[in-house]
């Protein structure tokens, strides 16, 4: 079991040097034709987190909360989708003048979504401001 986890996880290093050299090789895209494609991740992902959302709270009330159960079983739903649709983002080759704000939306919304995983009691509007604010800055529809 042992010997196959470790192949497992060098494949996938192999794997993610073979694609980040892909990447680093091609030409950047326009800040124009990244934010579209860009967009396009936000848009599903949006779409999946909204399912997953009437899914995990279905019942509720408009003035219900979810119980801390209810929000935790969602994070851990919505984790791996998110965390997968910002990987995606980050496979593009953006123009270097949006590199380093890109850097910093990946940065913080990995973070927040850590906050998250710890508390699922923790505010997420709160928790999401720095991530929200920076989605905006380049333009994307992620977390709207």
């Amino acid at each position: 079991m042992r010997v196959r986890f470790k192949l497992l996880v060098a494949a996938s290093c192999v794997a993610a040097v073979v694609l980040s050299t892909s990447v680093a090789f091609a030409k950047p895209l326009s800040e124009q034709q990244w934010r579209k494609q860009a967009n396009v991740i936000c848009k599903q992902s949006n779409k999946d987190l909204n399912s997953m959302s009437a899914e995990a709270f279905a019942g509720l009330g408009p003035n219900d909360q979810p119980t801390a159960e209810q929000y935790a079983a969602f994070i851990e739903q919505g984790g791996p989708s998110i965390r997968a649709s910002l990987a995606s983002i980050d496979a593009l080759n953006e123009p270097k003048a949006l590199k380093k704000d890109v850097k910093k939306m990946l940065g913080a919304t990995l973070a927040a979504l850590a906050v998250l995983e710890a508390d699922p009691s923790a505010d997420s509007d709160a928790v999401f401001a720095k991530p929200t604010k920076l989605f905006k800055r380049l333009g994307l529809v992620c977390g709207s």
